[in-house]
This record gives C-alpha cells, sequence and structure tokens, in this order.
C-alpha cells in the first residue's frame, strides 16, 4: 500500500505532519493493506488561512485492486482533526465495500459475458420487429412544442389574452 499525501499552498507540510498522517493512515487502514493498491491524502484550507470556522479539508482518495477508487472527505477546524474524521469515515467505507464484495479485492475479477444462444423459434420474431418503415417513422422529430399540440395552444391563447405592458 503506497501513501501519498498532498496539500495545496496555503498548508504547510512538513516532515512531522506527513510521518504523522502516513502513521495514522496505516494504523486504521492496516487491515486492508493487501486490497489497496494506494491511499492519497488531500489537505487544503478551504477559505486561504482566514480563521474562524471549521476549514480545514482532508479528502482521501483510496484505491482498491481492480476496482474503482473510493473517496472520503472531512471538514473541520484543524489538520489532525480532518485527517483522523476523513479517515474513519474511508474504513467504515471499506468494510462496507469489501463486505459486500464477500471475498478479498485480488480475486475479484472483470464478469466473463457469454454469447447468448439464438434458438430458430426466436429468429422469426427478431426479423418481425426490425421494421425500418415503421421505426423510422416513429422517430421522426416534429415541430410541436415538449408538451404537446393542445399544451401549446392553451398556452398560445393566454399569451394572446394578457393585457399588454
Amino acid at each position: 500500500m503506497n501513501i501519498q499525501v498532498n496539500s495545496d499552498r496555503t498548508i504547510d507540510v512538513d516532515a512531522n505532519l506527513t510521518a504523522r498522517v502516513k502513521e495514522d493512515a496505516t494504523r486504521i487502514l492496516n487491515r486492508f493493506e493487501t486490497k489497496l493498491t494506494r491511499v492519497e491524502i488531500h489537505l487544503s484550507d478551504i477559505d486561504n488561512q482566514k480563521s474562524g470556522r471549521a476549514d480545514k479539508r482532508c479528502l482521501i482518495e483510496v484505491r482498491p485492486a481492480g476496482d474503482k477508487p473510493l473517496t472520503a472527505s472531512a471538514t473541520t477546524a484543524t489538520t489532525e482533526s480532518a485527517v483522523d474524521q476523513a479517515l474513519r469515515k474511508m474504513q467504515r467505507s471499506l468494510t462496507t465495500f469489501f463486505g459486500r464484495k464477500g471475498r478479498p479485492a485480488t480475486e475479484v475479477a472483470a464478469p466473463v459475458l457469454k454469447p447468448k444462444k439464438s434458438t430458430a423459434a426466436e429468429a422469426p420474431v427478431a426479423a418481425k420487429k426490425k421494421s425500418p418503415a415503421k421505426s423510422s417513422a416513429a422517430k421522426k422529430p416534429t415541430k410541436l412544442s415538449p408538451r404537446g399540440p393542445k399544451k401549446k395552444q392553451i398556452f398560445q391563447a393566454r399569451r394572446k389574452n394578457q393585457p399588454s405592458r
């Protein structure tokens, strides 16, 4: 599991903060270590170094082996609490994700689709459904309003009866 810590220009990321964030990530996500390829932690300050409200944001992106990435984020007053909350959210999300799979992520493969075998009885039915004259007439666009011809006439009549300004 590769852990990357990124930040915007408003957050001062030094070696201590990076080490603490990586340590927390490995401690909380260690049971998924064999199932994850990469963990990206993005730290940012929402309102650009102004103080007063919860403005530190932590976004965590986790890439399970063979699946789409999962994300979790948290916004709090301090960077450390934002990282902790986002990691807890990610832990719950991964528990649910791998619990639904019912097996380790390394065993998950893309489903193999088998071609459908057509029988002799289905072939004439499929030929009858493909009528080019009917399908082109049904798809022909009209110049009516999307609400239909009657609604269009009603709205036009109302517009004519309104007093002019």
